[in-house]
C-alpha cells in the first residue's frame, strides 16, 4: 500500500519543482521587461531598481537547488522523472545566468551621462524584445516538454544574432570615425552582447524540453557565461 503513496508524493513534488522553475522564468521576463520598457522611456532611475531584483532571481535559483537535492536524496526517482528533476536545475541555471545579464544591463546603461539616440535605443529594443519572446516561448516549451519548438528557438536565435552583429558593425565604425563615441561604444556593446546572451540562455531552456521528452542532450549549449 505505500507505493501509490510514494508515487503520489514524488508527483506532487515534481509538481512543485516544476512551478517554481516556472515562477523564476516569469520573475526573469517580468525583470527584463521592465529593462526595456525603462529604456524605452528613458527613465534613469529605474535601472537600480531592475539590477537589485536580481537578488530575488538568485533567491529563487537557490530555492530550486536545495529542492532538487532534496528529491533527489528522498525520492530517487527514475526514467522521465528524473530527467524532469535535473532539467529544472539546469533550467533555474540558465534562468540564473539571465537574469545577472539583465542586471549588467540596468548597470551599464545607468552610467551613461546623457540619453542613447533614439535608433540606438530602437536597435537594442528590438534585440531584447526578440530577447525575451524567445525566453517566454522558451518556457512555455519547457513547461509542456515540448521539444516540437526548439528547431524555431534556434531559428529565432540565429535571426536575433544576425541583428546583433549588424549593430556591432555599425557601431564599431561609428567608434572609430567619432573619438567621442568610443567610451559610450564599450557600454553599448556590452549592453548589446548581454541581450543576445539572454537569448542564448533561452534557447537553452527550450533544449531541457527536449531532454525531458526524448532524453537526448544538446548538442552544444549557448552562452555559458
Amino acid at each position: 500500500m505505500t507505493a501509490p503513496h510514494t508515487l503520489s508524493a514524488l508527483d506532487r513534488e515534481l509538481g512543485e519543482l516544476a512551478a517554481a522553475v516556472a515562477a523564476m522564468g516569469g520573475l526573469v521576463v517580468d525583470q527584463l521587461g521592465q529593462l526595456l520598457e525603462a529604456m524605452h522611456r528613458g527613465d534613469g532611475g529605474a535601472f537600480g531598481r531592475i539590477a537589485a531584483r536580481d537578488a530575488e532571481v538568485d533567491a529563487a535559483q537557490a530555492g530550486i537547488e536545495e529542492r532538487v537535492v532534496s528529491l533527489l536524496a528522498r525520492m530517487q526517482p527514475m526514467a522521465r522523472d528524473l530527467r524532469g528533476v535535473l532539467a529544472s536545475q539546469m533550467a533555474a541555471l540558465e534562468l540564473e545566468r539571465s537574469g545577472d545579464h539583465v542586471k549588467r544591463i540596468a548597470k551599464e546603461i545607468g552610467r551613461l551621462a546623457a540619453p542613447l539616440p533614439s535608433e540606438v535605443v530602437s536597435r537594442l529594443l528590438w534585440i531584447g524584445n526578440q530577447a525575451r519572446a524567445i525566453l517566454q516561448r522558451s518556457l512555455d516549451a519547457y513547461a509542456r516538454a515540448d521539444a516540437t519548438q526548439v528547431p524555431q528557438a534556434w531559428a529565432d536565435d540565429a535571426e536575433l544574432d544576425r541583428f546583433y552583429k549588424d549593430f556591432l558593425s555599425d557601431l564599431l565604425a561609428r567608434m572609430r570615425v567619432e573619438s567621442g563615441w568610443v567610451d559610450i561604444g564599450v557600454r553599448l556593446i556590452s549592453v548589446a552582447k548581454s541581450l543576445e546572451r539572454i537569448a542564448d540562455h533561452a534557447t537553452n531552456v527550450a533544449e531541457e524540453a527536449r531532454f525531458v521528452a526524448s532524453g537526448e542532450l544538446a548538442a552544444s549549449r549557448r552562452g555559458e557565461a
